[in-house]
């Protein structure tokens, strides 16, 4: 494996977290008869599960001294990334290498000390402290877990702790309930701090927290972050947050990554249509402004079956034509709107001359494309839903190469000298080389699998 170093003293600026290809399925079968199934003629046979893939087919670095944002929408797999990277969770397959050792070939006592330089930080600053601890205490607990220093040396650390993330240190004999919840966040952040760990990832920390008291543990964060040459990866789902302490930042969608380069490549080139929407969904605060220009449509697909090639293509507004046709731009999102409709069955009415009207008023497609749309109509009219659906998606959506293509492309980037992964076909035609892509000095590969252009 390029770019993995062996030693505990990992430069700066190279990577100290190397995730590869790395995937985490759960079993979705449950409850009394989970793993079976009735058959007519042998009752109850065994038959496969279906896996929840959270996590699939990523890869990404994070180096020493830098924080990696990651964002998406809530149940894109964020948590389950930070937790199988930590191997809190087992993964499925791949790869974590932490300081050049593969997290996932080892257990027992080493992983245990592993465990001392890889620190976590959760959501919820309230539940995750136990209520019939003193705060000293719970500072104090991984470093008694860890045997480091006597009783005298830990509760003298602890109170040091607690005032470096802003507290008093004469707040060590109070409970959690004491405090508010920007506090209990502060004794979160201290008790990861204790075990002097070099990567702690932090799991929407602010998120529960009041906008004002966010700034101030983002701001403690940070400076923590210089003192002790610590390396962070940040979740979240506001991109705010993750604009201001970010140095690179990752997009999540449907347990894949989309998106990746430097924190202002990505803000002022965004590349990928869900990017896109997610910059474009932060409010404005202008009463002037028309608000958001990419609204998304449509769920979220199942993460047992996702859809192939891009699993953004079912909800993705500029999906690419397919080549059999030659539609304008308009009469492609027109037929794209009426295949989404049909499929989440959006009529209030059959009445076919209204629906023409309704999506075909203003750009109507002729030839191959008309005769398919005609035939769909004729289904609707006689209430077959299941045809109708069936006919679009097939002529239409699934023929796109987002259906038939997994996208890993690599662009040149506007702002900076980093690398910029992008999973979009559209970037396809934009895309530069392997050989131009190692030349930008970086050495994530975000994803392994499709046109190789992020190859390392």
């Amino acid at each position: 494996m390029s770019g993995l170093t062996g030693s505990d003293d990992v430069p700066e600026g190279e990577p100290l977290l190397e995730v590869r290809n790395l995937c985490k399925y759960f079993d979705n079968d449950g409850g009394l008869f989970g793993g079976m199934t009735l058959d007519s003629e042998f009752p109850f046979v065994e038959r496969n599960p279906s896996n929840v893939r959270a996590v699939e087919d990523v890869s990404f670095d994070i180096k020493k001294g830098e924080t990696l944002g990651l964002v998406g929408e809530s149940g894109c797999g964020k948590s389950t990334l930070a937790r199988t990277v930590l191997r809190l969770l087992e993964p499925t397959s791949g790869s974590v290498y932490f300081k050049g050792e593969d997290l996932a070939t080892i257990s027992g006592e080493p992983l245990r000390q592993k465990r001392q330089d890889m620190q976590m930080i959760f959501q919820d600053p309230q539940s995750s402290l136990d209520p019939r601890m003193k705060v000293g205490p719970i500072v104090e607990e991984p470093m008694q877990a860890h045997g480091m220093l006597d009783d005298e040396g830990r509760e003298a650390r602890a109170k040091e702790l607690l005032e470096k993330v802003g507290l008093d240190p004469q707040h060590y004999n109070r409970y959690p309930h004491a405090f508010s919840g920007g506090q209990r966040q502060r004794v979160n952040l201290a008790r990861a701090l204790s075990v002097n760990p070099d990567f702690i990832v932090c799991d929407e920390p602010v998120s529960a927290l009041d906008v004002s008291i966010q700034a101030q543990v983002l701001n403690t964060m940070q400076e923590l972050q210089d003192e002790f040459d610590l390396t962070y990866l940040f979740i979240a789902h506001d991109l705010s947050v993750i604009r201001h302490i970010s140095d690179r930042v990752a997009v999540m969608y449907l347990g894949q990554m989309v998106e990746l380069a430097d924190k202002e490549e990505l803000f002022e080139n965004p590349q990928h249509p869900y990017t896109q929407a997610l910059l474009d969904a932060i409010p404005v605060p202008d009463p002037r402004s028309d608000g958001r220009t990419a609204l998304l449509t449509g769920d979220v697909p199942s993460p047992i079956d996702p859809p192939s090639g891009c699993r953004f293509r079912t909800r993705c507004p500029v999906l690419i034509q397919p080549e059999a046709f030659e539609m304008t731009d308009a009469e492609w999102s027109n037929v794209v709107a009426f295949q989404r409709a049909v499929k989440r069955r959006a009529f209030e009415t059959t009445d076919l001359a209204e629906i023409r009207r309704r999506y075909f008023d203003d750009a109507a497609p002729d030839g191959d494309a008309e005769t398919l749309i005609d035939e769909a109509l004729g289904h609707i009219a006689a209430e077959e839903w299941d045809d109708a659906e069936q006919l679009l998606t097939e002529s239409f959506a699934d023929a796109s190469v987002c259906a038939t293509e997994e996208p890993a492309y690599e662009v040149a980037p506007e702002y900076g000298d980093g690398r910029h992964y992008t999973a979009c076909h559209r970037t396809r035609d934009a895309a530069i080389s392997a050989d131009d892509a190692a030349k930008l000095n970086a050495v994530e590969t975000p994803h392994a699998g499709g046109d190789a252009r992020a190859d390392d």
